[in-house]
């Protein structure tokens, strides 16, 4: 087991100490484990498990492609933490940006469960996720076109058509300027098409995913 320096990737995304540095991590080869010289390139072609030693985090992949401080690249990821679980396809993070974009995301955590997407986009800097295409949870009961989670603030807003589901009681919004705002707290919901003045700042997030 080989051990690296700073993977800013994976703590950034989980929104566990945004502003951190990993201080190390270990890597776990499935199989070869390949060093291009040339360009700092190192493949794991039969995939890995990458873990921060420091925070508790960990990436496991059939297939992981890194340079250090620069990108990370997977395919059939799975990366958990304590309190959340990122499914990916696809993972591509641009280190310096501070940017992720996955494909076939799946997520959960104490807000939302099975929370699914055809893509999604990771704002480190600002503790956003805008997620779009076919968008759903199973909890809270939502379908949406776009969503985008705040998740510090435990808070979240869905553009365009939606259907949201409590009981018996089920909210709908149809066209590109439908809106409703979700807000977390105290192990509740609470879903409202008024939206707070702030919401508006969310909704200028989901242009950075096309």
């Amino acid at each position: 087991m080989s051990r690296v320096r700073p993977f800013l990737a994976l703590g950034l995304f989980l929104g566990l100490a945004l502003a951190a540095r990993f201080a190390s991590f270990s890597v776990e080869p499935f199989g070869a484990q390949r060093v291009n010289l040339d360009t700092g390139v190192t493949t794991l072609p039969q995939g890995g498990i990458l873990t921060d030693n420091e925070n508790g985090l960990r990436l496991k992949a059939t297939y992981i492609e890194y340079k250090e401080g620069s990108f990370v690249r997977a395919r059939g990821a799975e990366l958990l933490s304590q309190k959340e679980t990122f499914l990916a396809q696809r993972l591509e993070h641009d280190i310096p940006k501070q940017e992720a974009r996955f494909t076939g995301l799946a997520f959960s955590n104490p807000d939302f469960k099975g929370l699914k997407a055809d893509r999604a986009l990771a704002l480190f800097a600002q503790d956003l996720v805008v997620l779009k295409g076919k968008v759903q949870a199973e909890n809270p009961r939502l379908q949406a076109e776009t969503l985008v989670v705040n998740l510090k603030d435990r808070e979240a807003l869905a553009l365009g058509s939606f259907t949201y589901q409590e009981g018996k009681a089920t909210l709908r919004g149809q066209g590109e300027g439908a809106r409703l705002y979700l807000r977390f707290a105290f192990g509740r919901v609470r879903a409202t098409t008024q939206l707070p003045p702030h919401a508006a700042s969310l909704a200028q997030y989901a242009s950075r995913l096309p």
